[in-house]
């Protein structure tokens, strides 16, 4: 396989270059002068003998392809405003942002005259109202789905992720649900048959542990069953107080109020979620907040609570 020396010379010499070493072999770096731009370059004889066009000198072979990407000015300025794109200054070259005033909403942008070549659209602000027009839904038909699900809505539609306050058409309570819950199988809260019922009496409690130093404070339903203080108990966690409130709403309420007021004062959640895969976000350090701390904020929010609490958003 091996060429001989003077083929090899010769070949160097057909693609514009000159030894500046002996033959090394085909797979070897071959230090040479490029007799068009005068560059010393080391390329392989092997990667030019494959019947590669491009130039074994590389600034010659970058160069080459900066001319087969140069686009005339005047061209590219027309392509751009075909595409609804004003220049505001020189032509660069096809990889080089372009600044241009977008016809379509009147902002400035920089989309690369390749980028716009390759099809895409140039315009951030545009591409996003485009995707909201194709997203947005209409309201004659999120109103129906709000009244299969048995919500009557209460207040003009706005969009799918904003809590929409409807009236239960089974229970008559309002809620404020988003149709994004609602189309993935969500109900009416007040009248689902799992999880924790707003609806039904309640507790708010306050738990400790020794080992981690900590305290929690959590809601919880006023029967016993599938009790939140017991499964907590298997964490080694003991019930320190617990407080009686006529509807799980009550319940959330004092707690999301407490919570509110000890983040603002710089309370952040003591345990992690390996130490309490459930319900560790309201621990706290039992050196700064002691049990007894919670239970006197406990019985203060609940002596300033109004008798039907507005739906929340959980802290």
């Amino acid at each position: 396989m091996r060429n001989d020396a003077d083929e090899a010379v010769a070949a160097m010499r057909a693609a514009g270059l000159e030894p500046l070493e002996p033959y090394p072999g085909s797979a070897f770096p071959w230090k040479s002068r490029c007799t068009r731009c005068d560059a010393v370059v080391s390329p392989r004889l092997g990667s030019m003998a494959a019947g590669s066009r491009r130039p074994g000198c590389k600034p010659c072979a970058d160069k080459a392809n900066g001319i087969a990407q140069r686009h005339d000015e005047s061209l590219a300025v027309e392509e751009m405003r075909e595409h609804g794109f004003e220049p505001q200054e020189p032509y660069r070259g096809v990889k080089y942002p372009w600044r241009c005033l977008c016809h379509g909403c009147g902002t400035l942008t920089s989309p690369t005259f390749g980028s716009i070549l390759a099809g895409q659209s140039g315009c951030r602000r545009c591409a996003d109202l485009r995707a909201g027009a194709a997203r947005r839904e209409d309201p004659e038909r999120a109103a129906a789905s709000m009244r299969e699900a048995g919500l009557e809505p209460l207040e003009p539609y706005t969009t799918v992720m904003r809590p929409w306050r409807c009236r239960c058409t089974t229970c008559g309570r309002s809620s404020t649900p988003t149709l994004a819950k609602i189309r993935s199988g969500r109900r009416c809260k007040y009248c689902a048959r799992h999880g924790f019922d707003r609806a039904a009496p309640a507790r708010v409690y306050v738990l400790t542990h020794a080992g981690h130093l900590a305290v929690k404070i959590g809601v919880a339903g006023a029967s016993q069953r599938n009790d939140r203080i017991a499964q907590h108990g298997r964490y080694g966690w003991t019930l320190f107080y617990e407080h009686h409130l006529p509807t799980g709403d009550h319940a959330l309420a004092v707690e999301q109020a407490i919570l509110r007021h000890l983040r603002t004062a710089g309370h952040m959640p003591f345990l992690t979620a390996a130490e309490l895969p459930n319900g560790w976000t309201e621990t706290f350090n039992a050196r700064h907040m002691s049990a007894t701390d919670l239970r006197d904020r406990i019985r203060a929010e609940t002596r300033a609570l109004p008798r039907c609490p507005e739906p929340m958003t959980l802290f």
